[in-house]
């Protein structure tokens, strides 16, 4: 699977919220994801893949749900968009414990705090999410889809940037820097 992905870092987060309510929505809710990276011997880092176990618990029905997900080598470079193999797990501790034993190892663990709006924009099933976490004082949007077909990809990417303008957000607001590298900075920063 493609994923087809926009992140922009946030001017003012209660404006984008505005605009993004005033589009036709098929669902709103919040999620927290509790997400743990894995490496060997840092070949994955360094190859631009990633390992993750995931958790998103709705915080509005309290139900959660586990997924291991390997990203692979982007395939779009200024968005930095990867394909996605995605599976769900039963057992959140025992499939850590598994990668722990195969020899990988934890090397970064967050929450990721989300606000989920879903709706189809121009044929294309696409989800918003405003996100935020403890460790950044910034707030961030994600606006995604997917395909099967990386064929697809271009168009969607122009279907995302129409929507990213229509919620007076520009291509200068994007960023191309992963979560993940942004945390530990402002981890190893506070040591």
């Amino acid at each position: 699977m493609y994923e087809v992905e926009l992140t922009a870092r946030l001017k003012n987060h209660d404006q984008t919220r505005k605009a993004i309510l005033k589009l036709s929505l098929d669902s709103q809710y919040r999620l927290d994801y509790d997400d743990r990276y894995f490496d060997k011997d840092n070949t994955l880092t360094e190859e631009d893949q990633e390992f993750r176990l995931r958790t998103k618990t709705n915080l509005d029905s309290g139900e959660a749900k586990h997924y291991l997900t390997f990203k692979d080598k982007p395939f779009e470079k200024v968005t930095r968009s990867k394909p996605e193999y995605e599976s769900i797990v039963l057992d959140h501790h025992n499939t850590e414990q598994i990668l722990l034993h195969l020899g990988y190892i934890k090397t970064a663990h967050y929450t990721k705090h989300c606000e989920i709006f879903n709706l189809n924009y121009n044929e294309a099933s696409v989800e918003i999410a405003l996100v935020q976490f403890d460790e950044l004082e910034d707030s961030f949007i994600e606006i995604e889809t997917s395909t099967a077909n990386h064929s697809e990809t271009d168009a969607l990417f122009e279907k995302l940037y129409r929507l990213l303008a229509e919620l007076e957000l520009s291509k200068d607001d994007l960023t191309e820097d992963f979560y993940i590298e942004m945390i530990k900075e402002a981890q190893s920063a506070k040591k």
